[in-house]
């Protein structure tokens, strides 16, 4: 597949160009086009639960959970991707919603350092992303999901003093607040 985009003016990252390169932002915006087009060419082949590790989301959301993983929540989880992407696109910050938003944040900085891995300034994009991370990110609390040491964490007393969201599986899609720039895609609520 052809990810390389016509040339156009940067719609991804422009609200954060104070630290992300135009190379990194157009990483980005590959990482966009890459996990989207392959959402939709995977959901056809998403017959059965148990192949939902065979899809672009099944590398990139916490294995643990792979038993919880259903077609519904791949559209839900595909649509958190789509608005995460629109997120990026915009020119100033519009804070994620949601959990299940931060993940799609994560995995599409992941699969732009995929697509960059190669380049010859793979290394210097991949340092980029990581001071943007330091940026687009409240807190990277939702990367406990991915190591099981970690399970239950947020129903931990520091947890709740620390004021952590719940990264309960049922509550990946509940926004953070009823702030209105909280606000989660219809699709997902």
């Amino acid at each position: 597949m052809d990810c390389s985009r016509k040339e156009t003016n940067l719609s991804i990252g422009q609200a954060y160009s104070d630290v992300l390169t135009p190379r990194a932002q157009e990483a980005l915006e590959m990482g966009c086009d890459w996990i989207i087009d392959h959402c939709f060419e995977n959901y056809n082949d998403l017959k059965d639960p148990e192949h939902f590790e065979d899809t672009i989301l099944g590398g990139h959301l916490p294995s643990r959970y792979l038993h919880r993983y259903t077609p519904l929540f791949y559209k839900q989880f595909a649509v958190c991707i789509i608005t995460v992407a629109w997120k990026l696109a915009q020119p100033k910050h519009i804070p994620l919603s949601s959990v299940a938003e931060e993940l799609a944040a994560w995995a599409i900085i992941n699969q732009a350092e995929a697509l960059t891995e190669e380049h010859e300034d793979g290394e210097a994009i991949e340092k980029v992303l990581e001071k943007f991370i330091d940026v687009y990110f409240e807190d990277l609390d939702f990367g406990f999901l991915f190591d099981n040491a970690y399970d239950g964490i947020d129903e931990s007393e520091a947890a709740q003093e620390l004021g952590m969201s719940s990264l309960a599986f049922n509550d990946w899609f509940k926004p953070f607040s009823d702030e209105p720039s909280r606000i989660a895609h219809p699709y997902v609520s």
